[in-house]
């Protein structure tokens, strides 16, 4: 694990969160013990929202939560009539709603991606709104950055000369990086190959690099889109639709790696379009690159042991230090003895080179289901010591007295094997409502944030919609 880097990525961090928001990883000093699970999604009194919520971020300390929203009544105000994205203190219960402009002006368009920087300060959005900082783009998504102690919302990239979308954004830990999509061809010189690319965008240098290329710097000619980045912001990940060799021919396309091989169906394989960021048409399988921003290096993270290029579904994902590329796929001979036939989570070791499948069962045996790579569906997650991963999984055999048929929320021990279920009652009862919404991890593998529109989990939920839920591991 390169300690140094680590170390140094801490100091970032906890440095920051001093200087901004200071508090401990841990529970402040004299606070009781506090219920396995509760719902964050509330008003700072404790009323429930009145309408849907999902989860979107928490910061590396747990004790912040990003989550968006369309409820009316968390916040004083909200009368905009489209889904916000909130921030709730987890220690204090304020909540407070950041897709908003300097002056606290609500958005006068949709909001839709976000990501919410380790240290808790910043939250990078997607909006359509042309009311929250100077310079936009006219009735498009651009992408904004609010800092949350000063208050001040800024344009991440200027509107070019042509109309286009940006959006996607993720966010280093000090809220210095912020990776993206763009289909945009006049952010970087050399920019023809009229698809979307993912950039990435220094704020302290005011500077964008181009990401989806070749280590020679030449680009795809296909899409790329799904920015994830370390928390130092020198590695991001990002999929595409073609080979970064400028190769096209026949077995490259990520429709026809889905239709070779051990596990290639027909539900992970192809091509076909999905309108799921607004009007920003896409592919549904992709392929798995990685850059580093300081060796200039882009390497494929999913392959087969052969080194065949495979296709992965859904959100794909970095550990904290960027060691890590972590992602979805139904592909047989990733790794020994994977013969279920379904979806499994892998992460694959920049650093050796090995992958290895996180996604097992309790006493080691594969899943007899799916797990992850659900489209627009958030990838699995890594704790800053990558020890622990969260997921979605549809198996009945991750742990015991699994009976619902429906997928749920889990997080696994690397070191120990042990798998929980996240999505449970406080008696540990399971749900009966199919989990849709992936869970997040804070760095220390404590605190997870999920989503669900289970009413169970806690006492008095009768909203009957979706909520947010913060659940304490042991």
């Amino acid at each position: 694990m390169r300690c140094g880097r680590r170390a140094a990525l801490w100091a970032v961090l906890v440095g920051s969160c001093v200087a901004v928001l200071p508090v401990t990883g841990a529970a402040a000093a004299g606070e009781g013990p506090r219920p396995r699970t509760e719902r964050i999604s509330v008003t700072a009194e404790g009323s429930q929202a009145n309408d849907y919520s999902d989860v979107g971020g928490i910061s590396a300390n747990g004790r912040y939560v990003a989550f968006d929203s369309s409820a009316t009544n968390l916040v004083a105000g909200d009368t905009n009539g489209f889904s916000d994205i909130f921030v709730k203190d987890l220690r204090t219960g304020t909540i407070e709603r950041v897709n908003v402009a300097d002056d606290g002006t609500q958005a006068d368009n949709e909001t839709t991606t976000y990501s919410l920087s380790a240290n808790g300060r910043y939250v990078a959005f997607t909006s359509y709104a042309d009311n929250l900082a100077p310079g936009d783009t006219p009735d498009a998504q651009d992408v904004f950055v609010h800092d949350r102690l000063t208050g001040r919302t800024e344009l991440l990239v200027e509107a070019g000369t042509t109309w286009a979308q940006t959006y996607e954004p993720s966010i280093s830990a000090n809220g210095r990086y912020v990776a993206f999509t763009s289909s945009r061809s006049d952010l970087v010189e050399g920019d023809t190959n009229d698809r979307g690319d993912v950039f990435v965008r220094d704020r302290w240098r005011k500077t964008t690099e181009r990401i989806s290329v070749a280590d020679d710097g030449s680009q795809t000619s296909g899409f790329s889109e799904g920015a994830a980045i370390s928390w130092d912001g020198t590695r991001i990940a990002f999929r595409t639709q073609f080979l970064l060799d400028g190769g096209e021919e026949e077995g490259t396309r990520p429709e026809a790696l889905g239709t070779s091989g051990t596990s290639g169906t027909s539900e992970a394989s192809g091509i076909s379009q999905t309108s799921a960021t607004s009007e920003v048409k896409r592919p549904q399988a992709f392929l798995f690159y990685v850059r580093d921003t300081r060796t200039g290096r882009t390497v494929q993270a999913a392959h087969t042991r052969d080194g065949v290029s495979v296709a992965v579904r859904g959100e794909i994902g970095l550990s904290p230090d960027g060691r890590y590329a972590l992602y979805a796929s139904e592909w047989g001979g990733i790794v020994p003895d994977d013969t279920n036939d379904k979806r499994d989570v892998f992460a694959k070791d920049l650093s050796t080179g090995a992958t290895r499948r996180l996604t097992l069962a309790q006493d080691g045996s594969e899943p007899n289901d799916h797990s992850a790579g659900q489209v627009n569906q958030r990838g699995p997650a890594l704790s800053a010591d990558n020890r622990r991963v969260v997921f979605t999984s549809s198996a009945g055999n991750l742990v015991p007295g699994d009976t619902n048929g429906d997928a749920d929320a889990f997080v696994r021990d690397l070191v120990t094997g042990e798998v929980q279920r996240l999505n449970v009652t406080r008696d540990g009862a399971q749900s009966d409502t199919a989990q849709r919404s992936s869970p997040l991890v804070d760095a220390f593998g404590r605190t997870v944030a999920f989503g669900s529109a289970e009413n169970d989990l806690v006492p008095g939920d009768t909203n009957e919609t979706g909520d947010v839920f913060v659940r304490r591991l042991a």
